[in-house]
């Protein structure tokens, strides 16, 4: 008994000595440890040379829980896009790759609109405002703004007026109109647009004289206010498929004043037009079929006449087809109805042929063949001769016209466009001054409006270039042509050459400066006597002060040309313009 207690305890003493010896052994090898590290030449690490070490792959490694900076060499989360080992190259051909996008993507992308000035797009919209030389205030405001998804709406105001240029005569002037557009997304598929703008403008007429001494009296003086709507409803498959329909309106009250020969009175017209239209795609590429209706008729009332109506209704179809992705063609056969305060109704049959050729990239050919019947407003004939007097009755034209023509796009930014057109005019408006009176005496002052048939032979061509991306630009477009009556006498008024170009400039970021030139051929009045050709030259600049704000100044006829557009009125001459925009 006694020797297994004394076994016992050896052996508890024998385990106790054991673990004492092992636990001093790691505290002393610790210890040499910590000093070797604090000393450079003893160290307990193998040494490596760097060039030694071969990276065969990258090495992912997890830890979690542990929160740090990825440890050299290390990368839980690689930066690397997988690739399909088992693809194959890109071989297709270009007719290939354009057989695979959609239709409507075949068409050239129409470029980026450039904005000359470098100021940030407006957020809601700009004004610009400014004044110029014989007093003349000018207004140019816009605004937009977004209710929703497809919803927004938007406006503008433009306003000029003068207190005149001319000493002998009155020449104040105003032009004022405003306008609302507004969009409203309906689903996906359908949308109504809505418009509508009042319109306020005066001008007096040229004093009248007689055989040419002027009359003492009241000079004329012409008001036009109106205001007009309209709405349109679409609803669309894709991009060239679906339906519209269309229906606007307008009325127009112009005031005359005329005490000399006594034209006075309160002329007006109104006017009511609605239309529709469906197309549908065919089975070949880009292939389009459409038919449309369209109906306008109003009423209009000169000056000593009562209230004439008149109407130009059309019902047609259309076709369209891309072949060999290098010509399209765009065809419309149409029948129109036509009764004015002259012929209460006259059949015309309505085509339209236009076809685009690509040649080779960079060289398009275009050919246009059209006839259409049109009736005009006073509004319109008043907007291309403000001196007219208002007293004649319209009629409706029917215009036959022919072109071909060339673009060439050799570079980029570079475009040169030339062709010919001939048109025939049947009933076209042509406008007189001078009206017999007794004693064998002609009268001038406000214009008259005949009607013949004419016809436009002419030949053009237009140059624009970017000489250097967003630094210097110019455009160049010229004409010449043969405008001649059915008798063979030439059209008053209407030049027979004519050229204009712009030139573009910004030396630096914050300044732009634009030149511009318009030269007009010699004209004739009905008497066959000579109106002067006339060379203006414009300029203007702008500087950007801040991002949203900037001063800009222009000059006008610089040349001081005394020219007249309309026989028996001097135009302005030198004036120049100062003002500020401010985008917001």
């Amino acid at each position: 008994m006694e020797l297994i207690t004394f076994t016992k305890r050896m052996s508890r003493k024998l385990f106790i000595t054991f673990f004492a010896s092992i636990a001093l052994i790691l505290s002393i090898s610790t210890v040499n440890a910590q000093e070797g590290a604090t000393q450079p030449d003893r160290t307990l690490l193998p040494e490596i040379d760097p060039q030694d070490i071969e990276i065969r792959s990258q090495f992912q490694a997890r830890f979690p829980g542990l929160r740090r900076q990825p440890i050299l060499g290390f990368n839980p989360v690689p930066r690397v896009f997988q690739i399909d080992p088992n693809r194959r190259p890109f071989i297709e051909s270009e007719e290939a790759v354009a057989a695979s996008i959609p239709v409507g993507e075949l068409d050239r992308p129409e470029p980026p609109v450039y904005r000359a000035l470098t100021y940030a797009n407006p957020n809601n919209g700009f004004a610009r405002l400014g004044v110029g030389s014989h007093i003349t205030p000018e207004a140019d405001v816009y605004a937009i703004t977004n209710l929703g998804r497809g919803q927004w709406v938007s406006g503008n105001i433009n306003y000029r007026s003068t207190e005149g240029h001319l000493d002998e005569q009155n020449s104040s002037f105003r032009n004022f109109n405003t306008d609302i557009r507004s969009q409203h997304r309906l689903s996906n598929r359908s949308t109504i647009r809505l418009n509508t703008g009042v319109f306020s403008d005066f001008n007096h007429l040229p004093i009248t004289r007689i055989s040419g001494t002027i009359v003492d009296g009241e000079q004329g003086r012409i008001a036009n206010n109106g205001v007009y709507l309209g709405s349109t409803f679409s609803s669309a498959r894709n991009s060239i498929a679906g339906f519209s329909i269309s229906a606007n309106g307008y009325l127009n009250q112009f005031d005359v004043t005329e005490s000399v020969t006594n034209q006075a009175g309160s002329p007006g017209e109104w006017g009511i037009s609605a239309g529709a239209n469906y197309s549908w795609l065919g089975s070949n590429i880009e292939e389009v079929f459409g038919i449309y209706v369209n109906s306008d008729f109003g009423g209009i009332e000169t000056i000593g006449s009562e209230m004439n109506s008149w109407s130009d209704s059309q019902l047609g179809a259309s076709y369209s087809r891309l072949y060999n992705y290098q010509t399209d063609v765009k065809a419309s056969l149409g029948a129109s109805y036509v009764t004015d305060a002259f012929n209460s109704g006259t059949f015309y049959v309505a085509p339209r042929v236009e076809v685009t050729h690509t040649l080779f990239d960079g060289m398009d050919l275009r050919g246009l063949v059209s006839g259409s019947p049109d009736h005009r407003s006073l509004k319109e004939l008043q907007t291309q001769n403000r001196f007219i007097n208002l007293e004649d009755p319209l009629r409706h034209q029917y215009n036959l016209r022919g072109l071909a023509e060339v673009i060439i796009e050799p570079l980029s930014g570079t475009t040169f466009t030339g062709g010919a057109s001939y048109q025939d005019i049947k009933q076209y408006a042509v406008f007189t001054n001078d009206k017999p009176a007794l004693g064998g005496n002609l009268v001038q002052g406000s214009y008259d409006v005949s009607y013949d048939n004419a016809s436009f032979l002419k030949v053009y061509g237009a140059f624009s270039q970017q000489l250097v991306a967003d630094k210097f630009w110019v455009d160049v477009d010229g004409f010449w042509q043969r405008p001649r009556l059915s008798g063979g006498e030439k059209i008053p008024f209407v030049e027979a050459l004519g050229v204009r170009g712009a030139l573009s400039w910004r030396p630096v970021a914050q300044l732009l400066l634009e030149g511009w030139g318009d030269f007009s051929g010699s004209r004739f009045n009905p008497n066959g006597d000579d109106l002067s050709s006339y060379f203006l030259l414009g300029g203007k600049f702008e500087i950007s002060i801040t991002e949203n704000a900037g001063i800009y100044g222009k000059l006008l006829n610089i040349t001081d040309q005394q020219y007249e557009i309309w026989d028996g009125y001097r135009e302005r001459g030198f004036q120049g313009f100062v003002g500020i925009t401010y985008l917001f």
